[in-house]
């Protein structure tokens, strides 16, 4: 009787048209054993659920569930052991809902075991009645376990194997793979999609039909040398599509070996990095070359001045010309920004077309040009080349039908040695290029022994001055500044003082040096701490209606807003009131590019600061600056005053501005006044204070009091 049972099974198994082997095998077995339910169910790795894989029932397969394990015969098979129960499996289980549910009687079930002696699965028939023959069904189950075993481990292999092919087919990365023979066996979509090449087109080719030639043999014999050493190679290539098209990929190559550690297959995977490598070009463009103009940039030619200047050769020298367009500021002004940015391309374009391949020409400012010419064998080369230029720039240019001709400023410098560094050869060619423009622009200049003397000093200065600021050794003094309405001192400015080893440094020429050198942040903190300290010994006089006025350069203004506060602490922190502080700026801290300058002066005249302009009329003058920026005082420059008396232009100068000053609600500040008819003239012109040698020169703060004390208008 079983052996007519296990032969329909086997029957069923090979005439069944489903390629689901559990499917199959359960429901003959329900059929043979004439179970209710026959199914083959998964264990997790905890072994405390079984979720089936194939549940057989009236000879159709139903959906698949998932139960716990816990308190059913299912539990005893999980654990390895065979349970059979031909009645009664409810009373002995009942905590079981499953088999009150479904009504279960009897209960077969088997463990699946694999190789390892592990029970992965369980094999389980159910029946709504008593078990006729216990020992049959039993008897098949035990038969037919194994092959259940081994179909199942087949199909996971086939699912792993399948899902391994998914995933490669799918990779967005081209895989190609070659026997041996180096001979193409298999290749996924992204192959076809990045070469243009189908399999069947480069089955049993050689890769070498993808060469784009741009590698010589001995890159081949390389990489083929760390191939057969490595069993890996990765790299740049540049390959050809289909459509002989070349691109850049990056490659990688894996050597598969077989059981005899014999090469069996190579695998190489790559990825089109067209896109990669034009962002590295754009990268690299923009970082050293000039977005407008497509010229080197300043840090690429800085980078390249560097080179030249740690490279030089005995017998060569090389030259660095430093230029500026004459007037550009007034071609903006007339013709706009984009004739501007025109201009500038027009320039550059013919500065190269004048110079060798080995030359770099570069845009390092706005409107300002560099040329760096290497190894140069004598001058007479570099005197045709400036030559050529100032000869070139006489033509003029030729902008939407306008003709304009645009001259230059040029500073020239040679060096072969090695000595300077590159800021110092900047410097220098400044100092040239400085001096052609004094000598009327569209000119050049060689750097001089003379440039190099003042160089020197500043070079000596600046360090002295950092000493000096390190160690307290500049002073303060303060100028009286006089009220012409109510005759008497209500003002003074502070001015700072330095005496370098016995010799007074004027503070023409040091505080230019503090604001190159970056120097100036500290020196106007001095200044203001120094003018505070003695302003709060004032007023512990009596004196309360004193306003002190503090220079501060535009190079002190903090770029960031969250520093604007910085001036108004330090008048906190020695118990003044801002009230107390006119800070004093030049005109050039009011040009409408330096925006944090705005919210600063608008915080500082919030907060209670009066502001000054000072040296009126010598900087960015505007009205427009004058309507949006809170100045309460314009302080004319002494220039205009010293010539007043006998130039009837200057005094017309001064008249205006004071006259301005007043329609705007603004108060002047005459400066530099020396005499009594310079006096008169102001007061006839309503000018409203008085600054200069005619009432004080500038005080050391212990002669403040004294002053003050014997001021008599």
């Amino acid at each position: 009787m079983v052996e007519e049972k296990v032969k329909s099974i086997i029957d069923s198994l090979s005439n069944s048209a489903s390629d689901n082997f559990t499917d199959t095998i359960c429901l003959s077995l329900a059929k043979a054993i004439k179970a209710d339910f026959v199914f083959v169910a998964k264990l997790n790795p905890e072994r405390t659920i079984a979720t089936t894989v194939s549940l057989a029932t009236n000879n159709v397969i139903k959906e698949n569930f998932s139960y716990h394990l816990k308190s059913t015969p299912c539990h005893n098979v999980s654990q390895g052991e065979m349970c059979c129960h031909t009645s009664q499996a409810q009373e002995l289980y009942p905590d079981d809902q499953l088999l009150i549910d479904m009504g279960v009687v009897g209960y077969v079930g088997v463990p699946l075991k694999n190789s390892i002696d592990e029970t992965g699965a369980i094999l389980v028939a159910l029946y709504l009645n008593p078990i006729e023959s216990e020992i049959e069904v039993t008897s098949l189950f035990m038969l037919f376990s194994g092959m259940i075993i081994k179909e199942m481990e087949k199909q996971e292999l086939i699912d792993v194997l399948y899902t391994r092919n998914k995933i490669i087919e799918e990779s967005s990365d081209a895989i190609i793979v070659c026997d041996k023979d180096y001979k193409i066996t298999s290749v996924n979509k992204a192959f076809t999609r990045i070469t243009g090449y189908s399999f069947k087109e480069v089955e049993g080719e050689s890769p070498n039909i993808f060469a784009s030639g741009n590698h010589d043999k001995r890159f081949f014999k390389q990489m083929w040398k760390d191939i057969t050493k490595n069993g890996t190679w990765s790299g740049e290539v540049w390959n050809k599509k289909k459509n002989g098209q070349f691109f850049p990929e990056h490659l990688s190559i894996n050597t598969i070996y077989d059981e005899n550690n014999n090469i069996a297959l190579y695998v190489g995977f790559f990825i089109d990095i067209s896109k990669k490598k034009k962002a590295e070009q754009e990268i690299y463009r923009q970082a050293r070359f000039d977005l407008l103009t497509g010229v080197a940039n300043r840090s690429f030619f800085m980078e390249k001045l560097s080179l030249a200047v740690t490279s030089f050769k005995k017998s060569e020298q090389s030259a660095l010309l430093l230029m500026d367009l004459d007037l550009f500021k007034e071609v903006n002004d007339v013709h706009g920004h984009d004739f501007g940015d025109e201009l500038l391309i027009k320039v550059s374009n013919r500065l190269q077309s004048l110079t060798k391949s080995t030359d770099i020409v570069a845009r390092i400012s706005g409107d300002g040009f560099a040329i760096l010419l290497n190894n140069v064998v004598d001058d007479e080369i570099i005197n045709n080349i400036i030559t050529r230029i100032f000869s070139s720039f006489s033509e003029c240019f030729i902008i939407n039908n306008i003709s304009i001709r645009c001259t230059l400023s040029m500073g020239v410098v040679l060096f072969q040695d090695g000595k300077d560094d590159v800021s110092t050869l900047i410097k220098k060619a400044e100092y040239a290029t400085t001096h052609a423009k004094d000598n009327g622009r569209n000119s050049f200049s060689y750097f001089t022994q003379d440039m190099q003397n003042k160089v020197y000093r500043q070079f000596v200065l600046k360090k002295a001055l950092s000493e000096a600021l390190n160690n307290n050794l500049l002073t303060v003094v303060f100028q009286p500044i006089v009220s012409l309405a109510e005759e008497k001192v209500s003002k003074f400015e502070a001015l700072v003082r330095w005496k370098n080893d016995g010799v007074w440094i004027s503070p023409e020429e040091f505080i230019p040096i503090a604001e190159e050198f970056s120097l100036i942040k500290k020196l106007g903190e001095f200044v203001l701490g120094e003018t505070c300290r003695q302003l709060n010994i004032l007023k512990s006089q009596g004196y309360n209606n004193i306003q002190f006025n503090v220079n501060r350069s535009v190079y002190e203004i903090p770029l960031n807003r969250s520093e604007n506060d910085q001036w108004l602490t330090v008048i906190e922190q020695y118990g003044l009131k801002p009230s107390d502080i006119c800070f004093e700026l030049t005109e050039s801290a009011l040009a409408p590019d330096k925006r944090n300058n705005e919210r600063l002066f608008n915080q500082l005249k919030a907060a209670g600061c009066a502001i000054a302009l000072d040296d009126f009329g010598t900087g960015y003058s505007s009205l427009s600056y004058l309507r949006r920026i809170p100045v309460d005082y314009i302080k004319i420059d002494k220039s205009f005053i010293q010539d007043m008396s006998t130039n009837a232009e200057e005094n017309i100068l001064v008249s205006t501005i004071i006259a301005m000053s007043k329609s705007l609600g603004k108060k002047t500040v005459a400066e530099g006044v020396e005499t009594k008819e310079q006096l008169q003239q102001l007061t006839e012109l309503g000018c409203d204070f008085i600054q200069g040698y005619y009432f004080s020169k500038p005080l050391p703060c212990e002669e403040i009091i004294n002053f003050l004390t014997e001021f008599k208008y």
